[in-house]
């Protein structure tokens, strides 16, 4: 499956890390740099997900497509399985036939009509068998299905070897605070990768 765009609708309201334990981590025992350093918190777990291709927290994404495919396949594992965050949503544009229309007018598909598989890596959206796909306008972004993707919404849900690794990305970003230094390599760790591979699937796209 092709898309057009992946985008954050709700952000994680808590990253995979406290401040407390960055600063922990990091040996700092003064206010001075706090905003700081959850700028690098922000970073690191911005990070681990693009290179793990996974939501870390509890956050609400987007994708857009021109069509339907045969299927849905959902960026960022893993679904949310389980409360409120198990909402999912499917729009897509009507065809106004040869009526003119300045805006395309956009619909959303009932859940009646398809079925979502929460436990598959990636999270899959199909027709509900021997369903077919609505007739739609075939366009840029005519198509959009928004879900909720994370291990969930506290801190101690996501995997600790994960954890582990966002905290020593912190910890290179705080003590090399330029693109590059004399004293030592700027590249992030072997460690870091050694921790993030645990949970690393590979690519789906």
């Amino acid at each position: 499956m092709r898309y057009r765009s992946l985008t954050v609708e709700t952000a994680p309201a808590v990253e995979p890390v406290t401040l407390t334990e960055a600063k922990q981590h990091l040996r700092v025992d003064i206010d001075d740099d706090d905003t700081y350093i959850e700028a690098l918190i922000v970073a690191a777990r911005q990070y681990a997900e693009e290179y793990l291709d996974r939501a870390l927290i509890s956050q609400q994404l987007a994708v857009r497509m021109d069509t339907f495919p045969y299927e849905f396949e959902l960026p960022r594992p893993p679904m949310a399985t389980s409360g409120t965050l198990t909402t999912t949503a499917v729009t897509y544009a009507l065809d106004p036939g040869s009526a003119s229309t300045a805006v395309p007018t956009t619909t959303t598909l009932s859940t009646s009509q398809y079925r979502v598989d929460r436990d598959d890596t990636p999270g899959r959206i199909r027709t509900v068998y021997n369903g077919t796909w609505p007739s739609h306008l075939s366009d840029p972004n005519a198509v959009t299905v928004t879900w909720w993707a994370g291990y969930g919404s506290s801190t101690s849900d996501v995997p600790q070897a994960i954890r582990n690794a966002i905290l020593m990305i912190v910890g290179h970003l705080y003590e090399r605070r330029l693109a590059a230094d004399s004293m030592a390599s700027n590249e992030v760790s072997f460690g870091v990768k050694a921790l993030l591979n645990t949970a690393k699937w590979g690519s789906y796209r």
